[in-house]
Protein backbone atom coordinates (compact mmCIF):
# COMPACT_ATOMS: atom_id res chain seq x y z
CA UNK A 1 0.00 0.00 0.00
CA UNK A 2 2.92 2.34 0.67
CA UNK A 3 4.04 1.95 -2.94
CA UNK A 4 0.49 2.48 -4.20
CA UNK A 5 0.16 5.70 -2.19
CA UNK A 6 3.51 7.05 -3.36
CA UNK A 7 3.08 6.17 -7.03
CA UNK A 8 -0.64 6.19 -7.81
CA UNK A 9 -2.19 9.04 -5.84
CA UNK A 10 -1.89 11.95 -8.23
CA UNK A 11 -4.34 14.71 -9.05
CA UNK A 12 -3.99 16.89 -12.13
CA UNK A 13 -6.30 19.24 -13.97
CA UNK A 14 -7.31 16.38 -16.26
CA UNK A 15 -8.03 13.86 -13.49
CA UNK A 16 -11.68 12.82 -13.51
CA UNK A 17 -14.10 11.09 -11.18
CA UNK A 18 -13.62 7.79 -12.99
CA UNK A 19 -9.89 8.01 -12.28
CA UNK A 20 -10.11 8.65 -8.55
CA UNK A 21 -13.15 6.59 -7.50
CA UNK A 22 -11.45 3.15 -7.55
CA UNK A 23 -8.39 4.57 -5.80
CA UNK A 24 -10.53 6.16 -3.10
CA UNK A 25 -12.40 2.90 -2.62
CA UNK A 26 -9.12 1.03 -2.18
CA UNK A 27 -7.88 3.64 0.30
CA UNK A 28 -11.10 3.64 2.31
CA UNK A 29 -11.08 -0.15 2.60
CA UNK A 30 -7.46 -0.10 3.72
CA UNK A 31 -8.04 2.72 6.19
CA UNK A 32 -10.99 0.87 7.67
CA UNK A 33 -8.79 -2.16 8.31
CA UNK A 34 -6.02 -0.02 9.79
CA UNK A 35 -8.43 1.78 12.11
CA UNK A 36 -9.89 -1.51 13.34
CA UNK A 37 -6.41 -2.85 14.06
CA UNK A 38 -5.31 0.29 15.90
CA UNK A 39 -8.52 0.29 17.90
CA UNK A 40 -8.33 -3.37 18.91
CA UNK A 41 -4.56 -3.68 19.35
CA UNK A 42 -3.97 -0.24 20.82
CA UNK A 43 -0.64 -0.13 22.70
CA UNK A 44 0.47 -3.52 21.33
CA UNK A 45 0.59 -2.48 17.66
CA UNK A 46 3.80 -0.86 16.38
CA UNK A 47 3.59 1.45 13.36
CA UNK A 48 6.50 2.12 11.05
CA UNK A 49 7.32 5.62 9.89
CA UNK A 50 6.34 4.75 6.32
CA UNK A 51 2.95 3.42 7.45
CA UNK A 52 2.35 6.56 9.50
CA UNK A 53 3.18 8.73 6.50
CA UNK A 54 0.88 6.63 4.32
CA UNK A 55 -2.03 7.10 6.72
CA UNK A 56 -1.69 10.88 6.61
CA UNK A 57 -1.23 10.96 2.84
CA UNK A 58 -4.33 8.80 2.37
CA UNK A 59 -6.40 11.28 4.38
CA UNK A 60 -4.94 14.20 2.44
CA UNK A 61 -5.79 12.58 -0.89
CA UNK A 62 -9.31 11.63 0.16
CA UNK A 63 -10.03 15.14 1.44
CA UNK A 64 -8.68 16.64 -1.77
CA UNK A 65 -10.74 14.31 -3.95
CA UNK A 66 -13.90 15.14 -2.02
CA UNK A 67 -13.21 18.86 -2.33
CA UNK A 68 -13.01 18.41 -6.08
CA UNK A 69 -15.75 15.87 -6.80
CA UNK A 70 -18.07 16.16 -3.80
CA UNK A 71 -21.13 13.95 -3.34
CA UNK A 72 -20.80 12.06 -6.66
CA UNK A 73 -17.54 10.64 -5.30
CA UNK A 74 -19.12 9.77 -1.95
CA UNK A 75 -21.99 8.02 -3.73
CA UNK A 76 -19.52 5.90 -5.67
CA UNK A 77 -17.27 4.61 -2.91
CA UNK A 78 -18.09 5.87 0.59
CA UNK A 79 -19.76 2.82 2.12
CA UNK A 80 -18.12 3.55 5.50
CA UNK A 81 -19.34 7.15 5.76
CA UNK A 82 -15.85 8.66 5.73
CA UNK A 83 -16.79 11.63 3.56
CA UNK A 84 -20.09 12.13 5.36
CA UNK A 85 -18.14 12.60 8.59
CA UNK A 86 -15.48 14.90 7.18
CA UNK A 87 -17.26 17.28 4.85
CA UNK A 88 -17.09 20.42 7.01
CA UNK A 89 -13.88 22.09 8.28
CA UNK A 90 -14.62 21.20 11.92
CA UNK A 91 -15.45 17.58 11.07
CA UNK A 92 -12.24 17.36 9.10
CA UNK A 93 -10.21 18.73 12.01
CA UNK A 94 -11.84 16.16 14.28
CA UNK A 95 -10.94 13.36 11.85
CA UNK A 96 -7.33 14.52 11.89
CA UNK A 97 -7.31 14.69 15.71
CA UNK A 98 -8.66 11.15 15.91
CA UNK A 99 -6.11 9.87 13.41
CA UNK A 100 -3.23 11.45 15.32
CA UNK A 101 -4.59 10.12 18.61
CA UNK A 102 -4.80 6.60 17.19
CA UNK A 103 -1.23 6.81 15.84
CA UNK A 104 0.29 8.22 19.03
CA UNK A 105 -1.43 5.57 21.14
CA UNK A 106 0.09 2.61 19.32
CA UNK A 107 3.17 0.85 20.67
CA UNK A 108 5.86 3.54 21.17
CA UNK A 109 3.56 5.78 19.16
CA UNK A 110 4.76 8.93 20.91
CA UNK A 111 7.87 8.65 18.72
CA UNK A 112 5.71 9.61 15.73
CA UNK A 113 4.70 12.97 17.21
CA UNK A 114 7.63 14.88 15.63
CA UNK A 115 6.82 13.37 12.23
CA UNK A 116 3.16 14.35 12.53
CA UNK A 117 4.14 17.88 13.52
CA UNK A 118 6.58 18.13 10.63
CA UNK A 119 4.15 16.80 8.01
CA UNK A 120 1.30 19.06 9.10
CA UNK A 121 3.19 22.15 7.97
CA UNK A 122 3.16 21.08 4.34
CA UNK A 123 -0.33 19.61 4.51
CA UNK A 124 -1.77 22.77 6.09
CA UNK A 125 -0.63 24.77 3.07
CA UNK A 126 -2.90 22.57 0.95
CA UNK A 127 -5.74 22.01 3.42
CA UNK A 128 -6.00 24.41 6.41
CA UNK A 129 -7.64 21.78 8.64
CA UNK A 130 -4.25 20.10 9.17
CA UNK A 131 -3.12 23.06 11.27
CA UNK A 132 -5.03 21.46 14.15
CA UNK A 133 -2.00 19.19 14.69
CA UNK A 134 0.04 22.20 15.80
CA UNK A 135 -2.01 22.56 18.98
CA UNK A 136 -2.23 18.89 20.02
CA UNK A 137 -0.83 17.96 23.44
CA UNK A 138 0.85 14.61 22.75
CA UNK A 139 1.56 13.65 26.35
CA UNK A 140 -2.02 14.41 27.35
CA UNK A 141 -3.31 12.30 24.45
CA UNK A 142 -1.23 9.32 25.62
CA UNK A 143 -2.34 9.74 29.23
CA UNK A 144 -6.06 10.29 28.62
CA UNK A 145 -6.31 7.51 26.06
CA UNK A 146 -4.65 5.07 28.44
CA UNK A 147 -7.25 5.89 31.09
CA UNK A 148 -10.14 5.71 28.64
CA UNK A 149 -9.11 2.34 27.23
CA UNK A 150 -7.99 0.68 30.43
CA UNK A 151 -11.15 -1.38 30.73
CA UNK A 152 -11.46 -2.23 27.04
CA UNK A 153 -11.24 -5.92 26.28
CA UNK A 154 -11.36 -6.98 22.65
CA UNK A 155 -13.56 -9.91 21.57
CA UNK A 156 -10.44 -11.85 20.52
CA UNK A 157 -8.91 -11.39 23.97
CA UNK A 158 -12.12 -12.56 25.60
CA UNK A 159 -12.21 -15.60 23.31
CA UNK A 160 -8.60 -16.45 24.14
CA UNK A 161 -9.24 -16.29 27.87
CA UNK A 162 -12.34 -18.47 27.62
CA UNK A 163 -10.44 -20.99 25.50
CA UNK A 164 -7.51 -21.13 27.91
CA UNK A 165 -9.82 -21.65 30.87
CA UNK A 166 -11.71 -24.44 29.10
CA UNK A 167 -8.55 -26.29 28.13
CA UNK A 168 -7.01 -25.68 31.55
CA UNK A 169 -9.98 -27.36 33.27
CA UNK A 170 -9.49 -30.65 31.41
CA UNK A 171 -8.57 -33.61 33.58
CA UNK A 172 -5.35 -34.77 31.93
CA UNK A 173 -2.49 -33.52 29.80
CA UNK A 174 -3.57 -35.88 27.04
CA UNK A 175 -7.04 -34.35 26.93
CA UNK A 176 -5.47 -30.88 26.89
CA UNK A 177 -3.27 -31.86 23.95
CA UNK A 178 -6.25 -33.19 21.99
CA UNK A 179 -8.26 -30.03 22.65
CA UNK A 180 -5.32 -27.80 21.74
CA UNK A 181 -4.68 -29.67 18.48
CA UNK A 182 -8.30 -29.11 17.50
CA UNK A 183 -8.19 -25.45 18.51
CA UNK A 184 -5.05 -24.82 16.45
CA UNK A 185 -6.98 -25.88 13.36
CA UNK A 186 -10.22 -24.05 14.14
CA UNK A 187 -9.34 -20.86 16.02
CA UNK A 188 -8.15 -17.77 14.15
CA UNK A 189 -4.59 -16.57 14.64
CA UNK A 190 -5.83 -13.20 15.94
CA UNK A 191 -6.94 -15.09 19.07
CA UNK A 192 -3.58 -16.82 19.58
CA UNK A 193 -1.83 -13.45 19.36
CA UNK A 194 -3.30 -12.55 22.73
CA UNK A 195 -2.14 -15.82 24.25
CA UNK A 196 1.49 -14.93 23.54
CA UNK A 197 1.29 -11.58 25.29
CA UNK A 198 -1.01 -12.23 28.24
CA UNK A 199 0.40 -10.44 31.27
CA UNK A 200 2.28 -12.24 34.02
CA UNK A 201 -0.19 -10.63 36.41
CA UNK A 202 -3.12 -12.40 34.76
CA UNK A 203 -4.99 -14.99 36.79
CA UNK A 204 -4.57 -17.42 33.88
CA UNK A 205 -0.85 -16.77 33.38
CA UNK A 206 0.17 -20.32 34.31
CA UNK A 207 -2.28 -21.89 31.86
CA UNK A 208 -1.22 -19.44 29.13
CA UNK A 209 2.42 -20.26 29.78
CA UNK A 210 1.70 -23.98 29.51
CA UNK A 211 -0.31 -23.64 26.29
CA UNK A 212 2.34 -21.44 24.70
CA UNK A 213 4.94 -24.14 25.28
CA UNK A 214 2.59 -26.86 24.05
CA UNK A 215 1.95 -24.94 20.82
CA UNK A 216 5.64 -24.29 20.26
CA UNK A 217 6.51 -27.93 20.97
CA UNK A 218 3.87 -29.04 18.45
CA UNK A 219 5.29 -26.73 15.77
CA UNK A 220 8.87 -27.75 16.47
CA UNK A 221 8.01 -31.44 16.15
CA UNK A 222 6.07 -30.62 12.98
CA UNK A 223 4.30 -33.93 12.45
CA UNK A 224 0.78 -33.05 13.54
CA UNK A 225 -1.95 -32.02 11.07
CA UNK A 226 -2.64 -29.18 13.51
CA UNK A 227 0.60 -27.53 12.33
CA UNK A 228 -0.64 -27.05 8.79
CA UNK A 229 -3.98 -25.85 10.18
CA UNK A 230 -2.20 -23.31 12.37
CA UNK A 231 -0.10 -22.17 9.41
CA UNK A 232 -3.24 -21.81 7.31
CA UNK A 233 -4.79 -19.61 10.00
CA UNK A 234 -1.67 -17.44 10.05
CA UNK A 235 -1.97 -17.15 6.27
CA UNK A 236 -5.61 -16.07 6.50
CA UNK A 237 -4.64 -13.51 9.13
CA UNK A 238 -1.71 -11.93 7.28
CA UNK A 239 -3.56 -11.90 3.95
CA UNK A 240 -5.06 -8.63 5.22
CA UNK A 241 -2.19 -6.13 4.78
CA UNK A 242 -2.51 -4.29 8.12
CA UNK A 243 -2.13 -7.60 9.94
CA UNK A 244 1.40 -8.08 8.65
CA UNK A 245 2.57 -5.56 11.24
CA UNK A 246 0.85 -7.50 14.02
CA UNK A 247 2.41 -10.73 12.79
CA UNK A 248 5.91 -9.23 12.83
CA UNK A 249 5.25 -7.91 16.33
CA UNK A 250 4.31 -11.36 17.61
CA UNK A 251 7.59 -12.76 16.24
CA UNK A 252 9.32 -10.84 19.02
CA UNK A 253 8.22 -13.79 21.16
CA UNK A 254 11.44 -15.77 20.76
CA UNK A 255 9.98 -19.21 21.38
CA UNK A 256 7.14 -18.74 18.88
CA UNK A 257 9.50 -17.42 16.22
CA UNK A 258 11.91 -20.29 16.83
CA UNK A 259 9.23 -22.95 16.60
CA UNK A 260 7.80 -21.50 13.38
CA UNK A 261 11.32 -21.44 11.95
CA UNK A 262 11.85 -25.09 12.92
CA UNK A 263 8.51 -26.12 11.42
CA UNK A 264 9.06 -24.30 8.13
CA UNK A 265 12.63 -25.53 7.73
CA UNK A 266 11.47 -29.09 8.34
CA UNK A 267 8.70 -28.70 5.78
CA UNK A 268 10.94 -27.16 3.13
CA UNK A 269 13.67 -29.76 3.59
CA UNK A 270 11.17 -32.62 3.18
CA UNK A 271 9.07 -31.18 0.39
CA UNK A 272 11.14 -28.90 -1.82
CA UNK A 273 13.09 -31.74 -3.50
CA UNK A 274 9.74 -33.02 -4.83
CA UNK A 275 8.30 -29.68 -5.85
CA UNK A 276 7.79 -28.55 -9.43
CA UNK A 277 8.62 -24.85 -9.27
CA UNK A 278 7.21 -24.17 -12.74
CA UNK A 279 3.81 -25.58 -11.80
CA UNK A 280 4.02 -24.45 -8.15
CA UNK A 281 2.90 -27.86 -6.92
CA UNK A 282 4.27 -31.19 -5.77
CA UNK A 283 5.57 -33.39 -8.58
CA UNK A 284 3.98 -36.71 -9.48
CA UNK A 285 6.87 -38.72 -8.02
CA UNK A 286 6.52 -37.12 -4.57
CA UNK A 287 5.99 -39.68 -1.79
CA UNK A 288 2.74 -39.69 0.17
CA UNK A 289 3.60 -37.39 3.05
CA UNK A 290 0.26 -37.49 4.84
CA UNK A 291 0.11 -35.02 7.71
CA UNK A 292 3.50 -33.62 6.69
CA UNK A 293 2.19 -32.49 3.30
CA UNK A 294 3.31 -28.94 2.64
CA UNK A 295 0.62 -26.24 2.25
CA UNK A 296 2.60 -24.47 -0.47
CA UNK A 297 0.86 -21.09 -0.64
CA UNK A 298 0.74 -20.70 3.12
CA UNK A 299 4.33 -21.78 3.72
CA UNK A 300 5.64 -19.59 0.90
CA UNK A 301 3.91 -16.44 2.06
CA UNK A 302 4.72 -16.90 5.75
CA UNK A 303 8.35 -17.65 4.86
CA UNK A 304 8.39 -14.48 2.75
CA UNK A 305 7.08 -12.41 5.68
CA UNK A 306 9.50 -13.93 8.17
CA UNK A 307 12.41 -13.06 5.87
CA UNK A 308 11.16 -9.50 5.26
CA UNK A 309 13.23 -6.59 6.53
CA UNK A 310 10.57 -5.77 9.16
CA UNK A 311 10.73 -9.26 10.68
CA UNK A 312 12.56 -9.41 14.04
CA UNK A 313 13.64 -13.01 13.34
CA UNK A 314 14.86 -12.38 9.80
CA UNK A 315 18.56 -12.96 10.46
CA UNK A 316 17.96 -16.02 12.63
CA UNK A 317 15.67 -17.57 10.01
CA UNK A 318 17.99 -16.87 7.08
CA UNK A 319 21.00 -18.20 8.99
CA UNK A 320 19.25 -21.43 9.93
CA UNK A 321 17.90 -21.94 6.42
CA UNK A 322 21.41 -21.71 4.99
CA UNK A 323 22.84 -23.93 7.71
CA UNK A 324 20.18 -26.66 7.78
CA UNK A 325 19.03 -26.93 4.17
CA UNK A 326 21.19 -28.59 1.58
CA UNK A 327 22.75 -26.25 -0.96
CA UNK A 328 20.37 -27.49 -3.65
CA UNK A 329 17.28 -27.12 -1.46
CA UNK A 330 18.35 -23.63 -0.37
CA UNK A 331 18.78 -22.65 -4.02
CA UNK A 332 15.32 -24.03 -4.81
CA UNK A 333 13.77 -22.06 -1.97
CA UNK A 334 15.40 -18.83 -3.14
CA UNK A 335 14.15 -19.51 -6.65
CA UNK A 336 10.63 -20.09 -5.33
CA UNK A 337 10.63 -16.91 -3.22
CA UNK A 338 12.00 -14.84 -6.09
CA UNK A 339 9.44 -16.35 -8.45
CA UNK A 340 6.49 -15.20 -6.35
CA UNK A 341 8.00 -12.03 -4.85
CA UNK A 342 6.12 -9.76 -7.26
CA UNK A 343 2.83 -11.26 -6.10
CA UNK A 344 3.59 -10.31 -2.49
CA UNK A 345 4.89 -6.81 -3.19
Amino acid sequence: MDLFIRKELTLTSSTGLEDVAPKCLKLLTWLRSCQEEMRSEHRHLPLSQSLTESLLKAYLYLFECYDRFGEPLADRCDSYGFFAGSSTPEERRQCIRELCTAIVNTKKGEAHAPLLHLMHRTFAEIQPAWSVIRDLDWSEIRRSEALASGDFVSPELQQMRRLVKRIGRLSSLQHMEIALQRALRLVGFQVWLHLFRESRDSDIHFDCHLLRHMICDTLTEGGSPACSGFLHNIYLFVSKPPNEVRFWACLEHVRLAGSLIAYLIGQWSRNLPYMNLDEMQMSADAPALGAAQLPVDEATYVTHLMLATQSPCRRQFAHQLRALLSANTWAQLLKLLNKVAYVFS
